[in-house]
């Protein structure tokens, strides 16, 4: 989402989301978000990539209205949206916000058959008790741990001990930031599920991000040759 200022140019959401929350714009804001994602989703299943789950970020005011989950519904009623294809992410400052309206508001989301994932994982204030109370599938490790990866053993440690955590409760793990093959090679080789970051690409737009999906085989080929020379070195 970026927003083209008339005279600033185009601004990241970082200029503008706070604004749309405190406005309680971020509602409606949030709801054009998800259908247009729900029609992204299609259009890609349309070219031959059903397999692909999109990831969107859930503000906690959007938890706020009473008619957050039905309206979901009929989104996913209408644009034909099955389930495992569309995930939401949240903040552990979000939970801790709204507390138990969350909760309900996650265990229906889960029946309609959208994944949750934890994002920023180890930055703010969640129990493991309530990690594993409430359905959530996928723990993102916030990229200031991913960023000194390398460099930093404390780091390190911590993303190693997180992508344990994450598959001892039967999660997936997700790791935000990764910018160099050196950490992309130490994320794989401690089995973390997925990557995401600027190694593989900056933000684009949707029709960029077709064809780069084009090049898939290429980003393979890239990680099994960095797996590769690892496997030589031992």
């Amino acid at each position: 989402m970026r927003w083209r200022h008339p005279t600033r140019g185009l601004l990241a959401p970082s200029h503008f989301i706070a604004v749309a929350e405190e406005s309680g714009l971020i509602v409606p804001l949030g709801y054009w978000i998800i259908q247009h994602a729900c029609k992204d989703l299609n259009e890609l299943a349309s070219k031959g990539h059903h397999d692909v789950q999109l990831a969107v970020n859930v503000s906690f005011k959007q938890f706020q209205d009473k008619n957050f989950v039905q309206t979901v519904a009929n989104i996913l009623n209408k644009q034909g949206i099955t389930a495992g294809r569309l995930e939401f992410e949240l903040t552990e400052t979000t939970m801790m916000i709204e507390g138990q309206s969350v909760d309900q508001s996650l265990r229906k989301l889960s029946e309609l058959g959208i994944d949750i994932s934890l994002d920023d994982f180890g930055t703010g204030y969640s129990s493991f008790a309530h990690i594993q109370r409430l359905p959530i599938s996928i723990l993102k490790i916030d990229r200031s741990f991913v960023s000194s990866v390398t460099s930093n053993e404390d780091d390190a440690t911590i993303v190693k001990a997180i992508i344990n955590l994450a598959h001892s409760l039967s999660m997936q793990v997700i790791a935000e930031g990764a910018e160099t093959a050196e950490q992309v090679e130490f994320l794989c080789l401690n089995k973390c599920d997925q990557v995401q970051g600027f190694f593989f690409s900056k933000p684009v737009s949707f029709d960029n991000l077709k064809k780069l999906l084009g090049q898939e085989d290429f980003v393979d080929r890239h990680i099994q040759a960095i797996l590769a020379k690892n496997r030589a070195l031992t």
